[in-house]
């Protein structure tokens, strides 16, 4: 029988590592399951999101009699990668959550608490997760947000990196993952295994400003801000942009503002679960990974402003 879950890293950038995070600490919430890390082993220890879900699961973990040490050696010599060749070849549901694969961690999830990840996570997790980072040490004295959160459509601009990919449409890959969570199928197939596209790119520029004219007609008066990561190059909007080194400022600033579009990435998303307002008016790019975390599905109660 399950009794704990091991919290592990990936080869991927802050926001896919907090969004896995956040994923196997609903699974365990759920499931009344220790939460077993070793903190020498966590990637992105230095952001304070991070630190504010450790925070929140050593609190957790208090709820058992037994100790992390009793737990490890069910996880010595652990190696993510390894049961993802072994899930590849002998299929086991059990070992989704071991996958190095979002959208099979993701849909596992959505399929286990019969909603969207980020609903469940604020309805019974996030008002004492998110007290953690926003009420307490955690967050650095210089996160100042440089804008009115109430009169400010913040738009996320995924480039650097992935800058020179095309666009594409999102819905082929977005209704095929739809269609398999609506019918409760569990044969869920990876990133990997996609031969169409389902990435992480930019958004084409039309798409971009179609969501912030949308935005605008709900909120006339509010000032139009983007993020984007610094770099040599023009973002191409004429626009107020705010270009920090520091990504977790960056998502601290995605959390504060009550308007945001978002973009083709699970760092821009993450902000929705940990958003600082009650009031949070989300425009939302679909695709197979957002889709995999039940938007757009039978299980979503999110129902975020979407498009493809």
């Amino acid at each position: 029988m399950q009794d704990s879950i091991y919290l592990y890293s990936r080869g991927d950038r802050l926001g896919g590592h907090i969004l896995q995070y956040i994923l196997l600490t609903i699974y365990a919430f759920y499931n009344n399951l220790f939460i077993v890390y070793e903190p020498d082993k966590v990637k992105y220890m230095h952001s304070p999101f991070v630190k504010a879900i450790l925070k929140y699961i050593d609190k957790y973990n208090l709820r058992f009699s037994k100790k992390r040490e009793n737990y490890l050696d069910k996880y010595k010599n652990f190696g993510a990668q390894e049961y993802w060749l072994d899930f590849k070849v002998n299929y086991d549901p059990n070992k989704y959550f071991y996958a190095c694969d979002l959208i099979l961690i993701g849909t596992q999830v959505v399929f286990t608490i019969k909603s969207d990840p980020i609903s469940y996570f604020k309805k019974y997790i996030g008002d004492e997760l998110t007290k953690y980072l926003f009420h307490s040490d955690i967050l650095p004295a210089n996160y100042v947000v440089s804008f009115d959160p109430k009169k400010t459509i913040l738009v996320h601009l995924r480039l650097e990196d992935v800058r020179d990919r095309e666009d594409y449409d999102g819905e082929y890959c977005s209704n095929y993952y739809r269609n398999i969570i609506d019918s409760d199928s569990k044969q869920i197939s990876g990133i990997v295994s996609m031969g169409w596209r389902n990435m992480q790119t930019p958004l084409a520029r039309e798409k971009v400003e179609k969501c912030i004219s949308e935005a605008k007609t709900k909120h006339p008066d509010y000032e139009i801000v983007m993020i984007a990561a610094p770099g040599d190059y023009d973002i191409g909007y004429p626009y107020r942009c705010i270009r920090s080194a520091d990504e977790s400022y960056d998502l601290f600033l995605l959390c504060s503002a009550e308007v945001i579009v978002l973009s083709r990435s699970t760092f821009s998303l993450v902000s929705t679960f940990f958003s600082n307002t009650s009031h949070l008016d989300v425009w939302c790019p679909l695709w197979g990974h957002f889709t995999g975390l039940g938007l757009y599905t039978k299980y979503d109660k999110s129902q975020f402003n979407y498009f493809f």
